[in-house]
């Protein structure tokens, strides 16, 4: 009876953890962003190839930008028109510099290593003070992640970058404007990276960090994040092999320096990774190379943003559709991106686990369930 009795809890917690989150599906921020980089997309591939740019790299060319304004346009959705434009100009503004930087260090591992571990640190140092400046972190943490690791812009001419950033800083501006067009109640919510409050207030609108226990976990999150992505960024470098890129998609997402590292989020980044090969591997076989993939990649844009807060898991899958075929360039075979994925995301959770044993959060060390090890205790997700 003893091993059966052991078996129960685990399931118990296996089930809680692959559960749904009590939050809402962010479905119009999800359609919104995709709206966006339609958008983006196209009008900078139609400018690229009036300018003469070669048809066969116009697309590599288009990446950094387009990436840059999905995430302005994510932090600039919610809160008043006045403060969404502001928002918008400033953070899509920001993508070009942090693109920049990520094309010169790529090839260094010293560089790549300090200023990912850095851009981790300031991360977690916004998060201290909780919401909103928590999600502005987390974002600009994105915006100079995804050229860096993904090498987004390599070899492409600076005053093409100059001329792609400038109209994707427009576009974006010019889309949130739309948005503000929208009834309030139809608009796109705000989006969160905590479930923290806002903690602005007083005169000035002056910040005060989170109170304890919390700041000290915090403390101790962001130092493993920035510990794990920097010495990942430099194995990333110094190797270049396309697998450390996968590693470090891994850890990014298992210890970000604002969430601690739980089991159920290890057991959800897997689930979500496994049910995304299954998906690959019948797009591989059923559609071929070429344009016809695009109708998998919007989804998964989709199911990336939607889901981001109610479910991990489908999150996961979404970006996963969204990596993998933006790694192969929606044109290119799947075969050598999914070869290697699930293995190296079952890598860097291990990586992840090691790095949270070594510097625990709490009075023991983590990973541990996120309901403390009663799952039969945990609220149940809302209906509908």
């Amino acid at each position: 009876m003893a091993p059966q009795q052991q078996r129960v809890p685990l399931l118990r917690h296996v089930k809680f953890a692959l559960e749904p989150e009590p939050a809402p599906v962010l479905l119009r921020v999800g359609i919104a962003v995709l709206l966006d980089m339609i958008v983006v997309f196209v009008t900078l591939k139609t400018l690229l190839l009036a300018t003469g740019y070669p048809p066969a790299h116009v697309t590599h060319a288009v990446l950094p930008a387009l990436f840059g304004g999905l995430f302005g346009f994510l932090g600039s959705l919610g809160g008043s028109t006045r403060s969404g434009l502001l928002r918008a100009l400033l953070l899509s503004a920001l993508a070009l510099p942090l693109t920049l930087v990520a094309i010169g260090v790529r090839e260094s591992p010293i560089g790549a290593g300090v200023t990912l571990a850095a851009a981790a640190a300031f991360a977690g140092f916004l998060a201290w003070y909780g919401e909103p400046l928590a999600t502005l972190g987390s974002l600009l943490l994105y915006m100079y992640f995804v050229p860096l690791a993904f090498g987004a812009g390599r070899g492409v001419p600076v005053r093409y970058l100059l001329f792609t950033f400038g109209v994707m800083v427009l576009l974006t501006v010019v889309l949130r404007g739309l948005v503000a067009l929208v009834g309030r109640h139809r608009a796109p919510a705000r989006v969160k990276a905590t479930d923290e409050k806002a903690t602005e207030s007083g005169r000035g609108r002056r910040f005060t960090q989170v109170g304890q226990p919390q700041l000290g976990r915090l403390h101790r999150t962001t130092l493993r994040s920035a510990i794990g992505l920097g010495l990942g960024a430099a194995v990333m470098s110094l190797t270049g092999d396309h697998n450390a890129v996968w590693v470090l998609m891994t850890l990014i997402a298992l210890v970000p320096p604002a969430l601690p590292l739980t089991i159920d989020r290890v057991l959800q980044r897997l689930a979500g990774t496994v049910v995304a090969m299954i998906v690959l591997t019948v797009i591989a076989a059923l559609i071929p190379p070429g344009p016809l993939r695009l109708l998998a990649l919007a989804p998964g844009i989709v199911v990336m943003i939607a889901f981001m807060r109610r479910s991990y898991t489908l999150s996961v899958l979404g970006v996963s559709l969204v990596a993998v075929l933006g790694y192969a360039q929606v044109a290119m075979p799947l075969q050598e991106a999914l070869l290697w994925r699930g293995l190296d995301t079952i890598v860097g959770a291990a990586i992840a686990i090691v790095i949270t044993l070594l510097i625990p959060v709490g009075p023991k060390p983590n990973p541990v369930w996120a309901h403390g090890g009663q799952p039969e205790a945990a609220p149940p997700p809302p209906s509908g």
